[in-house]
């Protein structure tokens, strides 16, 4: 319950109630929470109260709201640790949900000079450009566009990326030793072209992952994904020297 004596704001009790049932799974993911007008009469608090914390666990991804039908829960974020080498399918594997992957291009274009210094080639040399979306379950969460060396990948095939996965390929047909990976990550606002592939409003929050993997000292694969941010969450473990 919440109690008004605590220096604890009221709204942020209220945040802690309503975390406490969707943790517990006494509100499921997608089931309508209370109204407003409820959960205020509920715990003898005002309104404003109430908006001020969904708004909060709307902000969080605990709830977003339908225009005329009232406020949901939201699906949980998967949880991704960026302290060692992964997959996107082992990340949606250990969610327990079936990871996919829609190949949309491939092609070949120049490096050009900022590629060109990422993988250490003049900027004449050909890279391949892949184009896919991941999804799991069949929902779209990222599309990434990854550059690789042509002269390191002859005839990449669309259609083996498609059936064995990016990775597979690369290691099984083309004995690809990758050794280490740079990753960055950064917000980003989601516009209209991201809304044609993952089903979002040009506006909501995304997350922009950029990777660059080595093989040795060379760089074999740049990757920059865009992410749903009401889909994933980052840990980093720190140790401490």
């Amino acid at each position: 319950m919440i109690n008004k004596e605590s220096n604890i704001p009221l709204y942020s009790q209220l945040m802690d109630l309503i975390i406490e049932k969707i943790d517990s799974g006494k509100i499921e993911s997608g089931n309508k929470i209370t109204s407003e007008r409820e959960l205020a009469e509920k715990y003898s608090i005002s309104r404003a109260t109430v908006r001020q914390a969904i708004s909060e666990l709307e902000k969080q991804g605990y709830l977003h709201k339908i225009q005329g039908k009232g406020t949901f829960v939201s699906k949980k974020r998967m949880n991704q640790e960026l302290n060692g080498f992964y997959s996107f399918g082992d990340v949606i594997e250990k969610e327990g949900k079936t990871p996919s992957s829609k190949v949309i291009d491939l092609s070949t274009r120049e490096a050009g000079i900022n590629l060109g210094k990422i993988f250490n080639i003049s900027p004449e040399e050909t890279l391949y450009v892949l184009s896919r979306i991941r999804l799991a379950d069949g929902e779209p969460l990222m599309y990434e566009t990854t550059f690789l060396p042509e002269n390191r990948f002859k005839n990449l095939s669309k259609e083996k990326i498609q059936t064995l996965g990016l990775y597979k390929v690369l290691k099984n047909i083309y004995s690809a030793n990758l050794t280490s990976a740079d990753e960055t990550f950064y917000p980003c606002a989601l516009d209209e072209n991201d809304e044609k592939f993952l089903n979002i409003t040009p506006g909501d929050c995304g997350i922009i992952l950029e990777r660059i993997t080595y093989e040795n000292e060379n760089v074999i694969e740049f990757t920059k994904s865009i992410v749903r941010g009401d889909k994933f969450k980052y840990k980093v473990k720190l140790n401490i020297l």
